[in-house]
């Protein structure tokens, strides 16, 4: 997917002290703050990811191919916004990026340069600043 250094899925936990269970504490709060909301919550490290939440509905829309099409996308953009941005250094870390498109929300967490969480929403969604000053 992308010519990442040795930055594998499992050194996420090394920062976020078991990234999985994170993720899916975070996804957890979403779901029951967004009531329905969230479509997707993947974690991407290196060259790998991981669908930690699919809704029924929008697992339903893809193919295996194609959902697997659509999330190297969605990592592909938050790889292009890493956490530490050499000629921001003055800026601090970055906790977030959102994409507002007609119908739906992407907001990227980035962990590391090369790691991170992402989710989408249905475009209705109001919660993304109390994600980020709960989780980040």
């Amino acid at each position: 997917m992308t010519d990442a250094p040795t930055e594998e899925l499992d050194d996420i936990e090394d920062d976020l002290d078991d990234a999985s269970d994170e993720g899916r504490e975070i996804v957890d709060g979403i779901r029951e703050s967004d009531e329905g909301a969230l479509r997707a919550a993947v974690r991407y490290g290196g060259d790998d990811h991981e669908v930690v939440y699919l809704r029924d509905d929008i697992a339903a829309q893809f193919s295996a191919d194609e959902l697997d099409e659509r999330v190297e996308t969605l990592v592909m953009k938050g790889l292009g916004d890493p956490a530490e941005e050499g000629a921001l250094f003055d800026f601090g870390t970055l906790d977030a990026t959102v994409r507002w498109y007609d119908a739906v929300v992407v907001a990227h967490f980035p962990v590391r340069e090369w790691s991170g969480l992402l989710f989408t929403f249905d475009r209705e969604s109001d919660s993304l600043d109390a994600i980020v000053d709960e989780y980040f």
